[in-house]
Formats: C-alpha cells, structure tokens, sequence
C-alpha cells in the first residue's frame, strides 16, 4: 500500500514538473475559423501554436472539433482536457493559459457604401453580421447594441460574411480580418460574388486576447512553458508569418 502511495506522489511530481511521459490532450477546437484554425487538415496559426507549445512539453493533442459557443461548455461539462479559443470567465473553475493569440475585430463595409463608423455606437440601425458569440466576446457596449438592433445577426459559418457584404445584403461585418480575408479569398465565395470590390476596415475593438482554457492546473503550466520556449525560439513569429504570407498571396487582386 506504502509503495502504490509514493508511486502516485511519484506520479503526480513528475507530472508538475513536465517531466512525464508524453500524454494525450484532448482540445476542444472552435471551427470556422480559419486561418488560425483549419480544421478539414488540422493546421492553422493559432493550431499550429497551441500544438508546438504541447509538443515542447511532450504532449500530444488530440483535437476534438465544435462549434465555437460550446468550446468553454465542453470543458466544463468533462468532455476534454482543454479547450481554445476562450476568455477569461469570471469565477470559472478552470485553468487558463498566458494569452497565445491575438484577434482582431474590425467593422467591414464595401467603401461603395460610404459609411463612417468612428465608435461602436455607429452600428445602431445598421445590418451588422456578426460571428458567432461576437455580442460575448466584443464587450458590454457591442453587446447593448446587439440586443437593441434588429437588424443585427450572428453567423456560426463566417463563410457567409463576405458573400452577404459583396452581394449588398448586409451594410456591416463584423470579423477578424484574417478570417474574413480567407473566406473572400476561398473559391467558394469568388464564383459567387465580385470579391475585387474595395472594403473599408475600421478599427471599432482594441485586440482581443485569446487563451487556452485547462481542466488540469499542472498542464496549464506545461502549456505555458512551451509557449515561452516557442516565443523565445522565435519560432511563434515564424508560424504567423508563414500563414500572414500565405494568405496575402491568395487574396484577390
């Protein structure tokens, strides 16, 4: 009984210490969200981050694909191991990384439309299409204006923003411009509407911070110094360039 004790104490130090062999994550991954996470190969910018910083600390992810408002949910509710993107929720019992991403949420509008939109206010009365939990995410002002417009809608497939934008049947989108780029760059939207069309992005939201949400503190902290091993190798800048290249060479001309 004595040796099965100090077997587990054992266990559990080396476990704290990123010492333990290497073990399966199972991530929650938000889809639709590519460029950062491309899910039909299992690649993207904030994938591809989020796996290299498990792997330098000897784990291996197995990623687990849902629709973005039940990433946090499935976590909770025991379903995985982690789960990302998410944000800080107050008085969650979950563990949370140092920040691994940036978004960043602008308004888009066809400059053919000549909207000037300065503050978040300016959305009011407007057709916005949002994405998916953009009225949690975006903060208590975006939200109020969401609930109060109408005319305001959220889309879990973000491939829909930039043909609703081109073809004129929303004023406003409301997306990261990575994202929104990829679609208005995928075959898909191109044979549908005129993607050449110039765009305004204006800069309504300050960057967001993204975080990878654990069940188990020890490997939050794993997580975390994989992450600064990526950073301080300067291998983390040269994923995001690599996607950042990649992706404005596929945009229209």
């Amino acid at each position: 009984m004595r040796s099965a004790w100090f077997l587990a104490v054992g266990l559990a130090t080396q476990w704290a210490a990123g010492t333990l062999g290497a073990a399966e994550v199972r991530v929650a991954v938000g889809l639709f969200l590519p460029p950062y996470v491309i899910a039909d190969e299992w690649r993207g910018m904030e994938y591809d981050i989020v796996r290299r910083a498990l792997e330098l600390e000897g784990h291996t992810i197995v990623p687990q694909p849902t629709y973005l408002a039940r990433v946090a949910k499935d976590l909770e509710h025991g379903a995985v191991d982690a789960a990302m993107p998410v944000q800080v929720r107050a008085g969650a019992k979950e563990f949370y990384s140092e920040p691994h991403i940036q978004y960043q949420n602008f308004a888009i509008t066809l400059r053919s439309s000549n909207l000037e939109l300065r503050k978040i206010g300016d959305l009011a009365g407007r057709s916005v299409v949002a994405f998916q939990e953009a009225s949690r995410y975006l903060g208590p002002e975006f939200e109020a204006m969401a609930k109060a417009n109408p005319n305001y809608r959220e889309e879990a497939k973000q491939v829909v923003q930039p043909i609703l934008l081109f073809h004129g049947r929303t004023e406003v989108v409301v997306a990261d411009r990575f994202i929104f780029n990829w679609f208005a760059s995928s075959p898909e939207v191109r044979q549908k509407v005129d993607v050449t069309q110039p765009l305004r992005f204006h800069p309504l939201f300050p960057p967001t911070d993204y975080r990878v949400a654990f069940r188990d503190e020890a490997l939050r902290d794993a997580f975390n110094r994989g992450l600064k091993r990526l950073r301080d190798s300067g291998e983390y800048q040269r994923i995001m360039d690599n996607y950042d290249r990649t992706l404005t060479a596929a945009l229209p001309k």
